[in-house]
């Protein structure tokens, strides 16, 4: 009787652990804070762009500097072809006041890296 209950016990714990395996933290959580993060930064200086066009410089900058090692938290090809798009979007203007005034005012519910971490269940809070 008491191998049958250790067995049983044995069997209950795997089955837990499995469980909580597979209901454990979703991959793209990280990458798509980390870039909801960064955007966010980026959003709130380029609205104060006309009180502070350097901060805004400042801000873009070293914002810019860090997302490779944002892309590199993307858990597949789908979301780092999704930022991949997103970052091609910041490349075409050409000054720092069109880019702020952009980022300012833009609707990022659009924004590649949004609409694919929602497919992924991740909410991205700019």
């Amino acid at each position: 009787m008491g191998g049958h209950r250790l067995w049983l016990t044995a069997a209950l714990l795997v089955a837990v652990g499995s469980g909580a395996a597979a209901c454990g933290a979703n991959p793209a959580d990280d990458f798509c804070s980390s870039y909801g993060n960064a955007l966010h930064e980026i959003v709130q200086a380029a609205r104060s762009y006309e009180a502070d066009p350097d901060g805004f410089a400042s801000t873009y900058k070293s914002t810019m500097d860090s997302m490779a090692k944002i892309r590199a938290k993307a858990p597949d090809d789908q979301l780092r072809s999704a930022f991949d798009r997103s970052m091609f979007t910041f490349s075409v203007f050409d000054s720092q006041k069109a880019l702020a005034e952009f980022i300012g005012r833009a609707d990022f519910s659009a924004n590649a890296v949004v609409v694919t971490c929602a497919e992924y269940g991740v909410d991205v809070k700019l």
